[in-house]
């Protein structure tokens, strides 16, 4: 590898690097590009991936539940709307997947760390479906014994029948979007419950003391001023819940919130310099709360919340995607399963698994992901990962480092940059270029 002084792997020239470092979010997610699967290759890729008899030392599983009760205008994730006899249908169909995937020699190699219950909204599920769906994950895959079993969600209609039922069945973590305490703001994005109902719901789950209890709550949201942000974050804390997501607010492009905003039905969201603001005053309210901080975005209470999934996600870990429009990553590869409800029971129905499309992972995958988590924890060790992998990253990244430390994005300590504040607001982007420029060689 050359140095090489490429212009898009730098910062804007800026005394405001939190304002004007970047002009831009360049994605939600950082990672690599892979090279497309052909369909008439899935299905063989991922027998031979499931029959073998290892892997990494981390698992984890996935499920989706692709339905919601309502359509909030800020979620890229909507699917299907929810129907009581549909999912009584998917649920079984699920089942079955579970069924055709738990027998293979990779599922029983070694126990799993963390099991996900996403969506889509998962606790739009019946109390008697949400006891199946957890009871035969328990029953058919090999759980380490401290596996975090989350159930992802939302307190609209999240009743207590149901709260039981999955408690009772072995969900040890609770993560429920509440996204903002606004009663007005959150009607005006299709949130369906007051304030006092959302905290109602809360204070239950808090005081039974049979799970941890985990909140989303988003900045930059239509109608949000800093002061009902302040509000948002301090409610939270009030109630002495394990843990909480910060989450900057994405527009996507041709989604139902920027199509309100643009026909004026719902007032612009804050401008990326507002979220910059937004971003500095979540973690210091945090941070003067003496919360303990997991992630670039996520804080715990008390040791209760580990938020294992999200973070195994991001580092060296495999995922069984299991459920209509879940993803997963096996070996060197990533597995979607088919996002067509129609399509996806077809096919459990003829005793196949349906996949829709697959990715294989590139050269130096780990390398890629390893930024990636360290990255998300706040930190990157070039020299560490150079030893690792027998590269000299110091040295080949030495421009792109060199810039971003003048301008007060890291600081470079023993071959160990930590991310400043403004680093921390544009960890996405650092991560995705580090990235970009390490592919660029290959």
């Amino acid at each position: 590898m050359h140095s090489t002084d490429d212009r898009r792997f730098l910062a804007n020239e800026t005394d405001d690097p939190l304002h004007e470092a970047f002009d831009r979010k360049m994605t939600v997610h950082a990672m690599p590009r892979g090279e497309s699967i052909s369909p008439e290759e899935l299905p063989g890729l991922w027998a031979d991936v499931i029959s073998a008899e290892d892997g990494l030392q981390i698992r984890t599983i996935y499920i989706h539940i692709p339905f919601c009760e309502g359509h909030c205008v800020f979620c890229g994730f909507y699917e299907n709307a929810y129907r009581s006899n549909l999912a009584k249908q998917y649920v079984k169909a699920l089942v079955r997947e579970m069924e055709l995937t738990a027998g293979a020699p990779f599922i029983n190699a070694r126990p799993f760390h963390a099991v996900y219950f996403g969506g889509g909204t998962p606790t739009a599920l019946g109390a008697e479906s949400l006891t199946r769906l957890v009871s035969t994950v328990k029953n058919l895959f090999p759980l380490s014994n401290d596996c975090e079993i989350t159930l992802e969600g939302r307190s609209y209609n999240f009743t207590k029948e149901k709260i039981e039922a999955a408690l009772s069945a072995g969900i040890n973590r609770l993560s429920l979007g509440v996204q903002t305490f606004d009663t007005g703001i959150r009607k005006s994005l299709g949130r369906r419950e007051p304030r006092e109902k959302v905290i109602e719901t809360l204070t239950y789950l808090r005081d039974l003391g049979k799970a941890a209890a985990i909140i989303d709550l988003i900045y930059g949201l239509p109608g949000q001023s800093l002061e009902v942000w302040e509000d948002d974050i301090k409610t939270f804390l009030s109630l002495k819940l394990d843990g909480c997501d910060l989450y900057q607010l994405n527009v996507f492009r041709g989604g139902p919130l920027e199509k309100s905003v643009a026909k004026g039905s719902l007032p612009r969201p804050a401008t990326l310099k507002e979220q910059a603001d937004y971003y500095v005053r979540g973690v210091e309210l945090m941070e003067a709360a003496h919360y303990r901080r997991l992630s670039i975005t996520h804080w715990a209470r008390i040791s209760r919340e580990r938020n294992l999934y999200n973070l195994f996600s991001r580092g060296r870990s495999e995922c069984v995607p299991l459920g209509s429009g879940a993803g997963g990553w096996l070996t060197n590869y990533f597995f979607f399963v088919e996002g067509d409800l129609k399509d996806y029971l077809s096919a459990i129905e003829a005793g196949r698994k349906p996949l829709s499309f697959g990715v294989r992972r590139p050269q130096r995958d780990f390398l890629f992901r390893d930024i990636s988590y360290q990255i998300e924890l706040g930190y990157c060790d070039l020299e560490e990962l150079s030893k690792r992998y027998d590269l000299d990253l110091l040295t080949f990244l030495k421009p792109i480092i060199s810039q971003w430390e003048k301008i007060d994005l890291i600081k470079l300590t023993d071959g160990c940059f930590y991310l400043t504040r403004p680093g921390e607001f544009w960890a996405v982007n650092l991560a995705q270029i580090l990235i970009d420029r390490l592919q660029k060689e290959q």
